[in-house]
């Protein structure tokens, strides 16, 4: 079972304007944006100090194949995702008040910023049942792994899509002209950030399938049914 937590921010940098000589009456004469795309994959943290109780509970886990009230976690696995880009841009002073402006740079770094696997701590480390609960969670872990990896060289050729698409803006001001720049990027990686939510979550449903959840009930001799609350005892009616 799976946690997702999004991260989405985008940092605009301004630059010195461009030296005078280079200046001219047209937005031309800039020099190609220059991409920077770096992958991020946070070290695994494991955490086993939770209880069934308290796993359940936490806020945002995305339910199970069987989504009722009454449903336990024995494991879980948190993960916050998304990007972080910076833009920098060269300006030309028009003398007539304007800006003409065009991205110099974009540096994004994209992927997993977090990820922590948990295993219920009544399950005792080294068990049969705690074995099988970690590779249940280490699967959410490799889905994750390999979606990223077949995402990022997808979202270098979209990028580069957008870059080749850009003008030099001209603008009242180099926060309007920057804005201006920032406003197709920001655009691009939104979608592509709803797109491999999307993915993930039906890649990450073929992990919590009823079978799987029925199989790790069923392993280590039954051993989750130590760990489960037990349901509570019906009382005797009492007949007038």
């Amino acid at each position: 079972m799976t946690v997702r937590l999004l991260f989405l921010s985008l940092l605009g940098l301004l630059l010195a304007a461009m030296p005078a000589a280079a200046q001219s009456n047209g937005c031309g004469g800039f020099p190609p944006t220059k991409l920077t795309l770096d992958t991020v994959l946070a070290p695994i943290k494991r955490d086993d100090s939770l209880s069934i109780a308290q796993l359940t509970r936490l806020p945002g886990r995305t339910p199970g194949p069987v989504s009722t009230a009454d449903s336990h976690v024995l494991g879980l696995t948190q993960a916050r995702y998304g990007e972080q880009s910076q833009v920098q841009a060269l300006f030309k002073s028009m003398g007539d008040g304007t800006y003409c402006a065009s991205a110099s740079s974009l540096t994004i770094s994209f992927g997993f910023q977090q990820r922590i696997v948990h295993v219920a701590g009544e399950i005792p480390a080294g068990s049969c049942l705690h074995g099988e609960v970690l590779a249940h969670e280490m699967r959410h872990v490799a889905v994750d792994e390999a979606l990223l990896n077949e995402t990022m060289p997808q979202i270098r050729s979209r990028l580069e899509q957008v870059i080749d698409g850009m003008a030099p803006v001209r603008s009242r001001s180099q926060a309007q002209a920057m804005a201006a720049i920032r406003r197709p990027l920001e655009s691009a990686m939104r979608r592509i950030m709803q797109e491999f939510g999307r993915e993930r979550d039906r890649r990450q449903a073929k992990v919590d399938t009823v079978e799987e959840y029925e199989r790790v009930s069923r392993v280590c001799n039954g051993e989750a049914r130590e760990y489960l609350p037990k349901p509570a005892a019906r009382r005797a009616m009492q007949r007038g």
